[in-house]
């Protein structure tokens, strides 16, 4: 059976929460650790829950990229991955992923299920996506009022409220999962590449978190000074590389600096690792 060597993964479906399961010893350290890596113009982050569970949520522009990043905060030896999350389909942010599902063994999928609008690419991922169900992996499309369960660690899907039918055109960005992870206390947001429509849909949500993941690579479409009260972040990542879209505008990490947000940026700091004691938070 698949991926027996390193653990037995099951995903229970029930009342909308997925439970990641795992039946075997995994490292335990009492820490959460999440790694937005420096990948260029595009979303990568890699979670580790304090029971072991390993999370990789979108995958940058970059085929192997991730991949490797991913090589360096595990094992050599060791290619378990538990959840995949896809935010939405454009291609700086699933690219990586597919480097990753051919590199290492992955229990489950999650995405939107919405194509990114390039149809070379949107055909590799559902024939990668084909290949790892066949090979015992869980593939599920998620939204809002889904939640993901692993250990200690919650993930609370927050958007989009529906899923788009089967070939009707949307904008990808627009659909991107918006998922908000807590361990006790702690909490993070992560955006994908949502705009200012979707932030004021969500403003009424339960949306408060230490750590803001800033959306679209902290384009000037997103992150109102309304949506920053809301999450109140002490904490703003822009996951950015050099780019001809002028991210991050001025004026966005203005606005989050008024609110009180200390900004970090992959393209000034390079990976940027934090952990959680689920009290209290720092990075490394």
């Amino acid at each position: 059976m698949r991926k027996e060597v390193y653990c037995i993964l099951v995903i229970l479906i029930c009342l909308n929460t997925f439970s990641l399961l795992i039946v075997s010893e995994l490292q335990k350290d009492d820490l959460l650790k999440v790694v937005f890596f420096n990948i260029g113009q595009g979303d990568g982050v890699f979670i580790r829950t304090p029971e072991g569970y390993r999370i990789v949520i979108d995958g940058g522009p970059g085929y192997g990229l991730i991949a490797e990043k991913v090589s360096e905060v595990i094992p050599f030896w060791d290619k378990r991955i538990d959840l995949v999350l896809l935010t939405h389909s454009d291609h700086d942010h699933l690219n990586g992923l597919l480097g990753v599902l051919e590199r290492y063994d992955v229990n489950a999928v999650v995405w939107n299920g919405i194509p990114g609008g390039d149809s070379q690419k949107d055909s590799n991922w559902k024939r990668m996506l084909e290949q790892e169900i066949s090979e015992g992996c869980e593939v599920n499309l998620l939204k809002a009022g889904d939640r993901i369960v692993a250990g200690k660690v919650s993930m609370d899907i927050l958007w989009p409220e529906i899923i788009p039918g089967e070939g009707k055109k949307v904008d990808p960005n627009a659909y991107s999962l918006v998922t908000r992870l807590c361990y006790h206390s702690n909490c993070f947001l992560f955006t994908g590449d949502i705009a200012f429509a979707q932030e004021n849909d969500i403003i009424g949500k339960d949306i408060q978190s230490d750590i803001l993941k800033v959306a679209h690579h902290g384009s000037k479409t997103a992150t109102s000074n309304d949506f920053i009260s809301a999450v109140n972040p002490d904490l703003a990542v822009i996951q950015v590389g050099n780019n001809n879209y002028g991210h991050p505008d001025e004026g966005v990490i203005g606005r989050l600096e008024k609110g009180g947000a200390k900004v970090l940026r992959n393209d000034h700091d390079g990976d940027i690792i934090i952990y959680s004691n689920g009290k209290e938070f720092w990075t490394e």
